[in-house]
């Protein structure tokens, strides 16, 4: 291993290795009165990006005037949460402000900033400056973090090395989007064939009628439409806000549903005990839908007051009305845009095709042979993007510490 940094093995004899303190200069320049006149900034997985202060959901500072400023070109370290966070650095293309929980560094042209990203991109691949860190949060200081080393290369052999990277980076990139946007397709065929059945049925040979629902159209002749509240109860009764001392405690696996991110915890106690299904109040997947509409509990759950509960009547089939509501269109019954709301008023009169429960044995039972396929083919493109994430990271460490040579 090499001696200066424990998570190199060897480096190429013409490259040095140098403090950070000697590579980069901290720069911590409050925006203060100014930040009016500042485009604000935000570092993303995919980089330092711009944002729009108008559009900010979530917590919004009272002020911004404890921003720092960013200048095109500087370098931009999360230090903190260094075991989970989802960013580490980035470069900014951009001039701005950005929060003063970052630090922000300029190169004291040692570094070729290309080169340097790259290098960081290894860093943060296995997290490796967490072993520096002392805090719970795996926090590195700005000191501790300019008292650690990086490789150098000359100048030129840098840009080198981060032109070669960019353009197969580049290339892989793309072939990450085509898969990508494979799944994107198979996802969305996925929630066609919910949508396809629990409207029409599996007998195409069956006459179609007018629902009387603008957003779905026209059902099986088979199939009457119900409203929510007429084949389901709602538990929201069972409801109830956890706390802080709650969340730390350790006992049951139970379930705290919070927002529709779907989050499970173990908390002590529980609300309910039984077999329901939970649909967000609100939170924003319940337009976007990057996230499951619907989520099934059986057993022991504490239901925090941002969901609520359903349990079907006996005219319809658990699974049949779990599939029925994450398939069909629910955006005319949610209320807000920037922090959207599904009410329990509106929540009772969302309209329900409902069959024969024989019918809707069927149903669920095709859907759940029809989504094994479609998830089957959906892992097969996943195991294609990680492999292909894994060639790109093992790219980036092979030319970083000099294990190749650019071509």
């Amino acid at each position: 291993m090499n001696n200066e940094i424990p998570y190199v093995e060897s480096l190429p004899a013409h490259w040095s290795v140098i403090q950070n303190r000697f590579l980069f200069q901290y720069d911590g320049e409050k925006v203060g009165e100014a930040s009016a006149q500042y485009q604000l900034l935000s570092l993303t997985t995919a980089g330092v990006k711009e944002r729009d202060i108008n559009a900010m959901g979530g917590k919004v500072p009272a002020s911004y005037d404890n921003y720092q400023t960013v200048r095109k070109g500087q370098m931009v370290f999360c230090l903190f949460d260094l075991d989970c966070s989802a960013v580490f650095s980035g470069i900014s293309n951009y001039d701005g402000m950005i929060t003063s929980a970052y630090d922000v560094f300029s190169s004291t042209g040692r570094m070729d900033n290309a080169y340097a990203d790259y290098w960081f991109k290894y860093v943060f691949s296995n997290r490796y400056y967490k072993m520096f860190s002392k805090s719970i949060r795996y926090t590195i200081t700005g000191d501790m973090f300019r008292s650690l080393k990086t490789p150098v290369p000359p100048v030129d052999e840098q840009r080198r090395i981060a032109s070669f990277l960019l353009e197969q980076e580049t290339k892989v990139d793309a072939l990450i989007a085509n898969v990508q946007a494979q799944i994107e397709k198979l996802k969305a065929y996925k929630q066609s064939v919910i949508t396809e059945v629990v409207t029409k049925g599996l007998d195409p040979s069956v006459p179609m009628k007018d629902s009387g629902v603008e957003w779905i159209e026209k059902i099986a002749d088979t199939f009457r439409i119900m409203r929510l509240k007429n084949v389901a109860h709602i538990l929201d009764q069972y409801r109830k806000p956890i706390t802080a001392d709650q969340r730390n405690q350790d006992s049951e696996v139970l379930y705290d549903y919070y927002g529709a991110s779907g989050v499970i915890d173990k908390i002590d106690g529980y609300t309910i005990d039984d077999d329901v299904m939970l649909i967000g109040e609100d939170g924003a997947n319940l337009r976007m839908r990057n996230l499951p509409l619907m989520y099934e509990v059986h057993g022991k759950a504490w239901i925090n007051n941002h969901a609520h509960i359903l349990k079907p009547k006996k005219t319809v089939l658990f699974y049949y009305l779990f599939y029925a509501l994450e398939g069909l269109d629910i955006n005319p019954y949610i209320t807000g845009s920037a922090q959207p709301k599904l009410n329990q008023e509106n929540l009772k009169v969302i309209a329900i095709p409902v069959p024969s429960l024989e019918i809707q044995a069927k149903i669920v039972d095709y859907i759940v042979e029809r989504h094994r396929k479609i998830d089957h083919l959906i892992a097969i493109k996943q195991t294609k993007i990680d492999k292909l994430n894994a060639y790109k990271k093992s790219l980036i460490y092979e030319y970083v510490t000099g294990k190749k040579e650019v071509p």
